[in-house]
């Protein structure tokens, strides 16, 4: 397998967005994860600076989408329009898909959550069924309609309740049964939750559909303890043709340098067996 190695917006260097995007063609980059930029107003610049260089805008965000499942029902209504709406934009740029993690926003963004009925139901057991029913009632139609797929983001325990391994975002797939929602491995979230990397993304297998990577330390592989080798030949076992995207710090320095010298040492771990 080749890694296409992709980079968040706000980590690649540039004052405008060609700018960005020449940078990452420079360094042998094949994606970008879109952020700020991430809404329709950006379409044609996006467009202008893929074509002239052959960066794909790989993933987008719903800038406005991380409360789909607050209490309130008119923050959800604006989040099912947000993530809607990047929907549209990934399937126009030629994009993946539009990374979603359920319930950061409603744990570290201020929302407001679901109240516990208990013994009747959970606002675990809730937030659950919720999210499915919005997904196959409001979102999957336009996924499919558009062609483009809502990426469903586990995080760590201390950044939301649920999901936290990739074996809960793949029930959440399998939930939907629909090809336009899909997870991802994000290593970063997955050092501290999972038991064993390799295990938990072959079990993903064709539900990834993207690869966040951060060391241990949420700065560039290399500078950390992870052992990226084992995920990443698992990545390479499962037929991953998707793109690795940093979303990490960079070493204080120069920027082009570390992000070479990180992919590089990516490079040299995939080759171990």
């Amino acid at each position: 397998m080749t890694i296409k190695y992709s980079l968040r917006e706000p980590m690649a260097p540039g004052a405008t967005l060609m700018e960005k995007f020449q940078t990452l063609a420079e360094l042998g980059f094949s994606g970008i994860e879109l952020t700020d930029s991430s809404t329709a107003n950006f379409a044609d610049e996006i467009r202008a600076a893929a074509d002239a260089t052959g960066i794909v805008p790989n993933i987008c965000s719903a800038r406005s989408g991380n409360r789909l499942l607050d209490a309130r029902p008119h923050e959800r209504r604006t989040a099912v329009q947000s993530i809607n709406d990047a929907l549209t934009l990934c399937a126009e740029v030629g994009g993946v898909g539009v990374v979603f993690p359920p319930l950061i926003g409603i744990k570290m963004g201020g929302g407001e959550r679901i109240p516990d009925l208990s013994p009747l139901h959970s606002a675990s057991d809730l937030e659950k069924d919720l999210l499915i029913e919005i997904l196959k009632r409001d979102i999957t139609p336009h996924a499919e309609a558009c062609g483009s797929r809502l990426v469903i983001e586990p995080l760590n325990r201390y950044e939301q309740w649920w999901p936290c391994t990739v074996a809960q975002g793949v029930e959440i797939c399998e939930a939907v049964g629909s090809p336009s929602i899909a997870t991802m491995a994000d290593l970063f979230h997955m050092n501290i939750e999972e038991a064993n990397l390799a295990e938990a993304i072959r079990a993903g297998g064709k539900h990834i559909a993207n690869v966040h990577l951060a060391d241990s330390n949420r700065i560039l592989p290399g500078y950390g303890h992870t052992d990226f080798g084992p995920a990443l030949n698992a990545l390479s076992d499962i037929g991953y043709e998707h793109y690795c995207g940093f979303e990490c710090r960079i070493p204080p320095g120069d920027a082009k340098a570390e992000l070479r010298k990180s992919m590089a040492y990516l490079n040299s771990q995939l080759k171990k067996r």
